[in-house]
């Protein structure tokens, strides 16, 4: 197979482990542990990561597009 496939692949696997992830998580703060509030911790940590790498990749770009001015 042809390195993109292989990629998306390992891409799609990775979202869709973190994605079992989670609702395990929050299946277990729910209804074995009785704390619904818990499970907001599994969707903080998505959003967390999901802005962090937003930032890193706009700096980046932006990066990129300084560099690219000279």
């Amino acid at each position: 197979m042809s390195e993109p496939v292989l990629r998306l692949a390992v891409l799609l696997a990775i979202f869709f482990s973190c994605l079992a992830a989670i609702e395990l998580a929050i299946y277990l703060s729910i209804a074995v542990f009785k704390l619904p509030l818990l499970a907001l911790v599994p969707i903080a940590a998505v959003l967390a990561f999901l802005i962090f790498v937003g930032r890193r990749n706009l700096l980046r770009t932006h990066r990129r597009f300084l560099d690219s001015a000279e």
